[in-house]
C-alpha cells in the first residue's frame, strides 16, 4: 500500500549516484550536535549527523533516474539526524529506538514550517521521499515548507526488524485456486516462522504499532520545535496521519491523505472492498473493450466481452496454450483480465491474441512489468499493518472468507486481493502466527488542521468507498483523481493541487472536487 511515486520512476535505471547523500550532507548544513560529545542523547533529543550513502533503491526510487540534477542538488541540501523515541510509549522510561530523520529546507524566504511526508507500505523507507516530492511536480512545497522524511521505526535506518524465516518462505508455484490442504500447509509455515521470531524478542514485535508511530511524529514535531506539524502520507501513510490527528487534534496542521485506508479495521471487511473494485474494474473493462470492438474483437456489447472472455479463460485453465514464447493458462490470463486502466490497450490485445490461439506479441502482452527495486521492510510492514487490523488471526475465518469472495466475485474473487493482509496463498493472511495487538488501532477522529482525503476513481489496492467511509470519521474534503493509480498525485498531472492545498488556497481542497491528470 505504498509509494508516492509516478510511473516513470517505476522501472529501474542502471546508475548508482556513489557517495552522493554522504558528501553532500556533510557540508556546513548540517549542525553535529549531542553525538559529538559521547553522552548517551535523550529521549525526544534529535542529533544531527553526516547522511548514510544510499542504496541503489533508494536512489532510484525517489528521482535519481528521473531528474537527476534535480536529485543531487537537493541531495547537497538534506540534513540528516537520529531521533531518540521509546519503544513503547507506554513505558517513556524503558528500551529506546533510534529513528532515522531527514530535512530538507525550505528555499523560501519566510519563515517555513515542517510538513512530515510518509510514502505507505506500510514498512516502505521514507528518508528520501523530501527529494523524491522535490524534485517531482510538487517542488514548490519548498517554497514555504521545510520536507521531512522518517523511516518509521521498524524499517529503513531506523532499528529494523526482520524475520528471516518468514521472509524467505516461498509459496511456490500457485495453481489456478488453491485447496483447503495447500493455503493451511502454507498458513501453518507462515504461522510457524512469525511465532519464532515474535519470540525472538516480543518487546520490539510489540513496539510496532500503529500508535507509537504516531507518537513517534509528535516527538519529531516537538523536537523540531514546532507547534504543529503538516503531513502528507500516502497509502497506510494515510492510517498513521489519521492516528496522529486523532491522538494529538492540536498540533495537526494542514493534511493531505492520499489513496485512503478504510478506518474500519476488519481484515475480511478490507480484502472484501479490495475483490468488489477490482470486480468492477473488470466490469469497466469489459465495456472499454466492446467500444473498440474493430480493433479487438471480443465483442460489441460488454455482456458478450465478458462471456467471451470467461469463456476463453475457462479454455485456458484446461488447455494452456504452450508457445515457443511461453506457457498461457489460468494465472495469465487473470493478471491480463485484472489490468490497470492504464494498462488496458496492452491487455486487451493480449487476450485478443489468445482468443484467437496466438501468444501475445513484444513488450504489449500486458504483463506486469519489472518494477523499482522494494524499499519496504516486510516483517515490520507486517507487524505494523496487523497492529491495527482485527480477525486476522484464525485461518478458520479467512478461508471461509475467501470462499465467500469466489461466490460473490466470479471473475477476480479466487485470487489473491492485492492488500498486504492477504497471504501470498489466497485464503490466508500476513498476520498469521502473529500475536494480537495489546490495545485496540485508533479511532480515526477529528483534528483542527484542513483536511484534503485524496481518492483515485479506478484504483482498487485503497478502492474510493474507503475514503468516503474516512471522511465521515474526519472531516474534512474529498478529492477525486480519474486515474487508476495507487498515490503518485504529487508526481503526475494534479501535482498542482497538492501545491495549492498546502499553501491555503482556496478551491484547493473544494468538496466534491475532481482532478483529471
Amino acid at each position: 500500500m505504498g509509494g508516492a511515486r509516478s510511473r516513470g520512476v517505476r522501472t529501474v535505471a542502471g546508475v548508482m549516484l556513489a557517495g552522493l547523500l554522504a558528501a553532500a550532507c556533510a557540508d556546513g548544513d548540517v549542525r553535529p550536535q549531542a553525538a559529538a560529545t559521547g553522552t548517551p542523547p535523550r529521549t525526544g533529543e534529535l542529533t544531527w549527523g553526516t547522511c548514510p550513502e544510499p542504496s541503489e533503491a533508494e536512489a532510484q526510487v525517489w528521482g535519481a533516474a528521473e531528474h537527476r540534477p534535480a536529485y543531487a542538488r537537493h541531495a547537497a541540501r538534506l540534513r540528516c539526524g537520529t531521533l531518540t523515541v521509546p519503544a513503547d510509549w507506554t513505558a517513556p522510561q524503558g528500551r529506546s529506538l533510534e529513528l532515522a530523520v531527514t530535512v530538507l529546507p525550505s528555499t523560501g524566504d519566510g519563515p517555513a514550517e515542517p510538513l512530515a511526508l510518509n510514502p505507505g507500505g506500510p514498512g516502505v523507507s521514507g528518508r528520501l521521499m523530501p527529494i523524491g516530492i522535490a524534485s517531482g511536480g510538487a517542488r514548490a512545497l519548498l517554497d514555504r515548507y521545510d520536507l521531512v522524511g522518517l523511516d518509521v521505526r521498524g524499517t529503513g535506518r531506523s532499528g529494523p526488524a526482520t524475520c528471516p524465516a518468514a521472509e524467505s518462505l516461498d509459496a511456490g508455484p500457485q495453481p489456478a485456486a488453491p485447496t483447503h490442504r495447500t493455503a493451511r500447509a502454507y498458513w501453518n509455515r507462515l504461522a510457524r516462522a512469525h511465532t519464532t521470531c515474535a519470540e525472538a524478542d516480543p518487546a520490539q514485535l510489540a513496539s510496532l504499532t500503529t500508535t507509537n508511530a504516531a507518537h513517534d511524529l509528535n516527538a519529531l514535531r516537538r523536537a523540531l520545535r514546532a507547534p504543529r506539524l503538516h503531513y502528507y502520507g500516502v497509502s497506510w501513510g494515510t492510517s498513521l496521519g489519521a492516528a496522529y490527528r486523532t491522538l494529538f487534534p492540536t498540533h495537526s496542521g494542514r493534511t493531505l491523505l492520499e489513496s485512503v485506508v478504510s478506518p474500519d479495521p476488519d481484515l475480511r471487511g478490507l480484502l472484501d472492498g479490495v475483490t468488489r473494485a477490482r470486480e468492477q474494474r473488470f466490469e469497466h473493462f469489459t465495456a472499454w473493450l466492446a467500444a473498440r470492438s474493430d480493433r479487438y474483437g471480443l465483442g460489441t456489447t460488454a455482456d458478450e466481452v465478458r462471456t467471451r472472455l470467461l469463456a476463453l479463460r475457462e479454455r485456458l485453465t484446461t488447455r494452456p496454450l504452450r508457445t515457443s514464447d511461453g506457457t498461457y493458462g489460468r494465472v495469465e490470463t487473470d493478471q491480463y483480465l485484472d489490468a490497470e486502466p492504464a494498462d488496458r490497450a496492452g491487455a486487451g490485445a493480449a487476450l485478443s491474441s489468445l482468443a484467437r490461439g496466438r501468444a501475445p506479441a513484444g513488450d504489449g502482452d500486458g504483463k506486469p512489468r519489472a518494477a523499482a527495486p522494494p524499499l519496504v521492510a516486510p516483517f515490520a510492514g507486517t507487524a505494523l499493518l496487523c497492529s491495527q487490523v482485527t480477525h486476522a488471526a484464525s485461518f478458520t475465518e479467512q478461508w471461509s472468507a475467501y470462499g465467500e469472495r469466489r461466490a460473490a466475485y466470479p471473475v477476480l474473487g479466487a485470487t489473491r486481493p492485492m492488500f498486504p493482509g492477504s497471504g501470498e496463498v489466497p485464503g490466508t493472511s500476513t498476520c498469521a502466527g502473529l500475536p494480537a495487538p495489546e490495545r485496540p488501532p485508533v479511532e480515526p477522529g477529528r483534528a483542527d488542521g484542513p483536511l484534503l482525503l485524496v481518492a483515485h476513481r479506478d484504483e482498487v489496492i485503497t478502492p474510493l468507498p474507503w475514503a468516503r467511509a474516512m471522511r465521515a470519521r474526519t472531516g474534512g474534503s474529498l478529492l477525486v483523481v480519474g486515474d487508476g493509480e495507487h498515490g503518485g498525485m504529487a508526481g503526475g498531472g494534479c501535482a498542482g493541487r497538492v501545491v495549492g492545498f498546502f499553501a491555503g488556497e482556496e478551491g484547493a481542497a473544494v468538496e466534491g472536487g475532481v482532478c483529471e491528470p
